[in-house]
């Protein structure tokens, strides 16, 4: 705001020195631009009432008028303007107006088919540009304002306060500082920066906000539209497509399918499918479908309709993970890694795969794993795997769990299923069998492991 004030005053100040300024005082009632060649005509409101412009005015300031030479050059303080202003702006006939306004009451503004800049540093002001076509930078005070903005490109910073702005159609740039309600309109493309937070937003398609509030707003937006950031925010994506990124403690909802990109501590609840990548903290997740590259320290509540696919660990990702699973309506596949990982199944038929190799993150895996007393589950490894320690808490809960290991591809099948069994040990009701490349797998509660429990191919 500072900065398009004294760039306003600059400009009158040159075209004063070059002799292109035009200064006409503006009365009540209707007001018509001078002939004049000056490239600068400038509309001068002291008094308060009610004004409207016709013409070629390039500019428009509205204040305080300084009692003397004296007192200026003094740098004698002036009381400011404090008298309710109207202008309509709609009869301007030059292709730009930058208007500067310093009134503690407030300074109704209504703009035409134009360009221009809006400044008003201080009160509750009212820019009125609906229904026209313009180019518009803006910029208010920490008053209470109302902004409508044009048709077209507009770059609006709100001050702080509890400011309404609704947009155009066209490309829309709003900082944000105060409590504010913004509204956005289809055929617009905007972007918002939350500073204040505490903020009602309402956005439509092609949208990105950039919360950077450390309190929450209520966001909705559009279909292909983005979040980042947020801090204990709601989020609600109204279309088919939507991605949210960086959100801490933030309560997320989708009406079609979501990505879910780092974040902390999040809510988040999906009709459609989900691609949670790279989480963390205590996460709870709903779903129609759900694929979760896990992260250092996720703690997921998981729950969805059709398959969980859950991979623990993006590249050089060896710490802790815990998924829950356990009130989902649909089916897990699960793949641990390195480090320590805790899942537990459906009541459907899960798929556990142990000791995976992902890129940089080769390390053992120890994972402890249930997969429910519902349908059968399987558990097993991959030729290649990663070391590791695997505990399976309930292999004889359901009838007709496997374990398997594919990739093998023995001479004979049967031959190696003995094998693996003259490895195991039971101690204490538990049978632990030695696996290839130094893995380690206990069935708890299992002391009689049969050959028909085990597939190897």
């Amino acid at each position: 705001m500072q900065t398009l004030a004294s760039s306003y005053a600059t400009q009158i100040f040159k075209a004063y020195e070059q002799g292109t300024l035009t200064a006409v005082d503006l009365v009540n009632g209707s007001n018509a631009a001078p002939s004049s060649n000056s490239s600068v005509i400038q509309g001068i409101i002291t008094t308060g009432g009610a004004f409207s412009m016709q013409g070629n005015y390039s500019n428009l300031v509205i204040g305080s008028l300084g009692s003397s030479l004296e007192s200026a050059t003094l740098d004698v303080p002036v009381a400011p303007l404090a008298a309710p202003i109207t202008v309509d702006g709609t009869g301007v006939t030059s292709s730009n107006l930058s208007v500067l306004a310093g009134n503690t009451a407030n300074v109704s503004f209504y703009a035409g088919n134009y360009n221009g800049t809006f400044v008003a540093t201080m009160g509750n002001n009212l820019f009125d540009a609906s229904g026209h076509k313009g180019n518009w930078t803006i910029a208010t005070g920490d008053g209470d304002d109302t902004i409508i903005a044009a048709n077209g490109v507009n770059n609006i910073r709100a001050g702080d306060g509890k400011n309404v702005i609704t947009l155009g159609s066209g490309a829309n740039f709003v900082a944000s500082e105060g409590q504010d309600t913004i509204t956005g309109v289809e055929n617009s493309s905007d972007t918002v920066t939350l500073l204040g937070g505490n903020s009602i937003v309402s956005l439509k398609s092609n949208s990105l906000i950039v919360d950077s509030a450390l309190s929450g707003s209520q966001i909705s937006v559009g279909i292909n539209s983005t979040v980042f950031g947020g801090t204990g925010s709601t989020v609600d994506f109204t279309g088919s497509t939507g991605t949210i990124v960086g959100a801490i403690g933030d309560t997320i909802s989708a009406a079609g399918d979501l990505q879910v990109y780092h974040g902390c501590d999040q809510s988040i609840s999906v009709s459609g499918a989900l691609r949670f990548i790279s989480g963390t903290g205590n996460t709870s997740i709903n779903a129609g479908l759900g694929t979760i590259w896990g992260a250092n320290d996720l703690h997921a509540n998981v729950n969805t309709s059709g398959l969980a696919l859950f991979t623990a660990n993006q590249p050089s990702t060896t710490g802790s993970q815990y998924i829950d699973a356990s009130s989902s309506k649909g089916t897990l596949e699960a793949w641990t890694g390195a480090g320590s990982n805790t899942v537990i199944g459906t009541s459907g038929s899960d798929h556990f795969v142990f000791g995976t190799q992902f890129e940089n993150s080769n390390g053992d895996s120890f994972a402890t794993v249930t997969g429910g007393d519902g349908a059968a589950n399987t558990f097993g490894v991959l030729a290649g795997h990663n070391g590791g320690d695997i505990t399976i808490t309930d292999f004889g809960s359901a009838a007709g769990n496997m374990f398997f290991m594919y990739n093998y591809k023995p001479a004979d099948a049967d031959q190696a299923v003995k094998n693996l069994l003259a490895t195991a040990t039971v101690a204490g009701g538990n049978t632990t069998l030695q696996l290839d490349n130094n893995m380690k797998v206990t069935f708890l509660g299992v002391s009689d492991l049969k050959a028909s429990n085990i597939v190897i191919s």
